[in-house]
């Protein structure tokens, strides 16, 4: 009898134990974040900004904009109550993120393309947990070449971005036509946040949003961003599930 007791008294505490080896062996849950990507005119107020990002709720913030100062973009993230990386601002443009996640690094670079242009952007990395990191860029690109540009940038990002992180892209132009045009290029590899709209026959906003691989990020919903201007669609904001 007292075996037996014994016994019993020990099934509670190995069903504990076998459930923290299955929390462990099959990693953390999967983690969610509502993501604005977002370009804002040189006559922003930054206040007013920030009220659109805590309305829509943004946890992460890739922001470009016309103006370059960087305390414009401390008095946006201040106001929304969000860290800040940046502005890097080798476009001629003030390009900045805006998250409390636990940054690992950030930079501004601006990459040559062979046959001439450049990939501009404003890269930086973040840790979600022990498991996971997430890489954040905002990239603008400029040449003769559109096909060339986008070669160097997917470059950069197999030989710099860590094979174990989930990427957020923003493309910044230089012309709608361009950032859709390198949209498609790249969606075998990241897709746009854009295709999982409600409307997806809508104007695309101001600054395209990627995500990828799949196997580490997806996007659950996306909607556009409201603009202090009636019917111009400065961003748009997508809900992400990063995976185990």
């Amino acid at each position: 009898m007292k075996r037996h007791a014994y016994t019993a008294a020990l099934l509670p505490v190995l069903a504990l134990s076998l459930a923290a080896c299955a929390v462990r062996l099959g990693g953390p849950s999967p983690e969610e974040y509502d993501v604005a990507a977002m370009f804002e005119p040189l006559n922003a107020d930054a206040g007013e900004v920030a009220q659109r990002i805590v309305a829509a709720g943004a946890e992460i913030v890739l922001l470009a904009a016309e103006r370059q100062d960087s305390a414009w973009f401390t008095a946006v993230a201040a106001n929304a109550r969000l860290g800040l990386s940046g502005p890097g601002t080798t476009t001629g443009r003030g390009y900045a993120f805006m998250t409390n996640l636990e940054i690992l690094g950030d930079t501004s670079l601006a990459l040559p393309v062979d046959g001439g242009g450049t990939v501009h952007m404003h890269d930086a990395l973040y840790r979600i947990d022990e498991y996971r990191n997430i890489d954040l860029m905002l990239v603008r690109l400029e040449g003769p070449d559109l096909r060339a540009t986008v070669d160097r940038l997917l470059r950069y990002i197999a030989t710099d971005v860590p094979a174990d992180a989930a990427l957020l892209l923003a493309l910044d132009g230089p012309t709608p036509e361009a950032a859709d045009s390198a949209a498609t290029m790249i969606r075998a590899t990241i897709a746009a946040a854009a295709a999982c709209r409600d409307l997806q026959d809508a104007p695309a906003p101001a600054v395209r949003l990627l995500y990828g691989p799949s196997a580490r990020i997806r996007c659950l919903s996306a909607r556009d961003l409201p603009g202090s201007t009636p019917g111009v669609r400065p961003g748009i904001v997508a809900r992400v599930e990063v995976g185990r």
